[in-house]
Parts: C-alpha cells; sequence; structure tokens
C-alpha cells in the first residue's frame, strides 16, 4: 500500500505506473465520515453527510495532486463519457475516455470492479464502473471503442481491475448465470440454483478479448476486508441501512 502526502493511502498497479499517468485504488481508510461511513465515503445520496464527502474528495485530490476530479452517476449501462476541458460531474453513464490533462477520472465502487485503462503512447485513458450488469452488456468493449476513438491503440492499452468482490464471496442467482453465458466463472454454491461468480475473473477475460493482453486484477476482496474497503453486499448482510463507496482514479498530467 501506498501513502499519500496527507497520509491517505491507496494501491497502485505496476503496470499503470507510466510517466505523465497518475493512478491510485483508494479504499476506506484516511477520510472524516463516521460510523458505518467510516472514514473516506466517497458517495453522495446516502446518510452521510455532504460535508464529510466533499472533504474525503478533496483529500483523494490532495493525494493525487490533482486538481479536478470527474465522476458519475452509475447506473449499470454501457454508455461512456468522453471527459475533456468542461465536463463536470453527474453524467448518468458507467465509464469515461479522455485525452484531456488535468481532469481526474473516478469511478465510485463497493463491490463492483473498477477497471482503470491506458495507452501511455498516444495518451488516452479510460476509467470503468464493471458491475455485473454492465458488464455482460459489453462496458468493456465499448470502452476500449471509445479511447480507439480518441486515438487509443489496442496494442498500447494497459489495464487494471481494481479491488472488487472476490469469488468465495459473491453468490448470485440464475439470472446472473444465464446473462453471462460464460460458465468458466461460476462455481456451484450450497443454495440450488446458485452460484459463485468470478467478477474479477470474467471482466479480465473480456479485456484479453478485446485484445487488451496487458491487463492484470489487484488481489484484494472488497467483501472479505471490511477494515479495508465498502461493500455493498457485506452492509446488506449486516442489515446495515447503507454503505459507504472508494474510488478509483487516473489521470493525466
Amino acid at each position: 500500500m501506498v501513502k499519500s502526502r496527507i497520509e491517505v493511502p491507496y494501491e497502485t498497479a505496476d503496470m499503470l505506473n507510466h510517466r505523465g499517468i497518475i493512478h491510485g485504488f483508494f479504499g476506506r481508510t484516511g477520510g472524516v465520515s463516521q460510523g458505518i461511513y467510516t472514514s473516506l465515503n466517497t458517495g453522495f445520496h446516502k446518510d452521510d453527510d455532504d460535508i464529510n464527502v466533499i472533504e474525503n474528495r478533496k483529500r483523494i485530490l490532495k493525494a493525487m495532486n490533482a486538481d479536478h476530479m470527474v465522476t458519475l452517476r452509475q447506473v449499470h449501462k454501457t454508455d461512456v463519457l468522453v471527459v475533456d476541458a468542461t465536463t463536470e460531474n453527474g453524467y448518468q453513464m458507467d465509464a469515461m475516455v479522455t485525452k484531456t490533462p488535468g481532469r481526474l477520472l473516478a469511478i465510485q465502487t463497493a463491490d463492483c470492479a473498477p477497471i482503470l485503462l491506458a495507452d501511455p503512447v498516444t495518451r488516452v485513458i479510460g476509467a470503468v464502473h464493471a458491475g455485473w450488469k454492465s458488464a455482460v452488456v459489453g462496458i468493456v468493449k465499448k470502452t476500449v471503442n471509445a479511447m480507439q476513438a480518441l486515438g487509443a491503440k489496442k496494442e498500447n492499452i494497459i489495464a487494471a481491475i481494481g479491488p472488487c468482490i472476490h469469488q468465495a464471496s459473491y453468490e448470485v442467482g440464475q439470472d446472473v448465470f444465464d446473462a453471462a453465458k460464460a460458465p468458466t466463472f461460476f462455481m456451484p454454491s450450497a443454495k440450488p440454483s446458485h452460484y459463485l461468480f468470478d467478477l474479477g475473473g470474467y471482466v479480465l477475460n473480456q479485456l484479453k478479448g478485446q485484445g487488451i493482453e496487458n491487463a492484470s486484477a489487484l488481489p484484494f476482496d472488497t467483501y472479505a476486508l471490511k477494515d479495508q474497503y465498502f461493500s455493498c453486499r457485506r452492509s446488506a448482510h449486516a442489515n446495515e441501512p447503507s454503505f459507504g463507496s472508494q474510488l478509483s482514479v487516473i489521470g493525466l498530467v
């Protein structure tokens, strides 16, 4: 784990460590939120105080030595936002791409898979929120296509999947199994017509299928690592009224 300048910890992926690219996979520590949102909650529209969320986001910006971040209203679909110097927050989409320096692309997750992508040669980056719903209908492919439209080359693109829920923690129903059409990434669970789903492996396979050979996944299970990450499913199992979310960010400098 890396320590930022203001002691907000975050993870990095070695393959994304290129000159001119900044990135970080943040967890739940280093912020000011309290209770079930302790402490680096970055999600509005919860019961956390907006003042806390704003401060937590400011800390992430400072940790990245950045001035502006773009966040989305993520809706588990496949629309991709092209970010430029004028883009603000709030678009209902699940992925972003840009070739504009100074705009930090920020993806919120609490079990879903955050994906950060970059072509360090043409200087095009992308960020994806890949829950099972958006993954099975093609969010990865659409993001790669959007990067190519900005000039990226598939052979140059590198990608890292951040902390997400792992197979041992992720029981799903028959609907997810049928929608994914990829039985390799499912194991039977103890509950009839239910399975344990390898979301990270499924998304990694999709990246490879798009010709992104330089792709890897960080080994952190958001459900299992209670002190390090927020988890929607863990909060539901604990009968908590809501849950926090963490950010994964990438930018050009």
